[in-house]
C-alpha cells in the first residue's frame, strides 16, 4: 500500500510540474500560437495519468481492505468511491488536454476556446473525489481506530475542505502526501 501511494506521489508531481496554467477565457488564438507540447509528451503525460489513475484505484480498495479488517463500514466503501472518482477526474483531465492538444493541431479557434473552458473548469470532479476519500478514510478509521486521532481528524477537515472553492487547492495538493502518510500509518499499525 505504501508503494502505491508513493508511485502516486511520483505521478503527481510529474503531472503537476508538466501541466499547464491557463484561464478558461484565454485568447485562443493566443494558446494557438504559444501552445509547445509535441506529440510524444501529450502521449507521455495521458498514458502517464492513466497509470496514477489506476495506481489509486488500487490504492484506494487496498485501504479500503485494512480499514475493514475487524467489521465491514459503509463509509470505507465511500473511500473507496472517492479514490475510483479521483482517478476518473485524472483521466478526465488527461482527456481534455488530449482534445485540446488536437484542437490546437487543427487550429480552429472556436473548437480550442470550447475546449480551453472544459480543461480549466473541470475541478468539481476533484472535489467530490477529494471529500469522498478523505472524509471517508477518516470517519472509517476514526471509529475503528485504524489510524492515529490526529490523522483521522486531518483527513476530515481537508475532506471537508474540498468543496470549498479556492481552500480546495490544499486538500488537491496535499491529496499525494497524504496518501503516503495514511497508507504509512496503516501498514505500521498492522505490523
Amino acid at each position: 500500500m505504501v508503494t502505491l501511494a508513493v508511485i502516486y506521489l511520483g505521478f503527481f508531481a510529474f503531472l503537476m510540474a508538466s501541466g499547464a496554467d491557463r484561464e478558461p477565457d484565454a485568447d485562443p488564438a493566443k494558446l494557438i500560437a504559444d501552445y509547445d507540447i509535441n506529440a510524444t509528451v501529450i502521449e507521455m503525460v495521458t498514458y502517464s495519468t492513466v497509470v496514477a489513475g489506476a495506481v489509486l484505484v488500487f490504492l484506494g480498495a487496498a485501504l479500503r481492505s485494512a480499514l475493514t479488517l475487524r467489521t465491514r463500514r459503509w463509509t470505507a466503501e465511500v473511500a473507496l468511491l472517492g479514490f475510483v472518482l479521483m482517478a476518473l477526474t485524472l483521466v478526465t483531465w488527461a482527456t481534455s488536454a488530449l482534445a485540446l492538444y488536437h484542437a490546437v493541431d487543427i487550429g480552429d479557434t472556436g473548437v480550442v476556446r470550447a475546449i480551453n473552458v472544459i480543461d480549466t473548469t473541470n475541478f468539481p470532479l476533484a472535489m467530490l473525489s477529494m471529500c469522498c476519500a478523505m472524509i471517508g478514510v477518516g470517519v472509517t478509521a476514526m471509529r475503528e481506530q485504524a489510524l492515529p486521532t490526529w490523522l483521522c481528524w486531518a483527513s476530515i477537515v481537508l475532506g471537508a475542505m474540498s468543496p470549498l472553492g479556492p481552500l480546495a487547492f490544499a486538500p488537491f495538493v496535499l491529496f499525494a502526501i497524504w496518501t503516503v502518510v495514511v497508507a504509512a500509518t496503516v501498514r505500521l499499525s498492522d505490523a
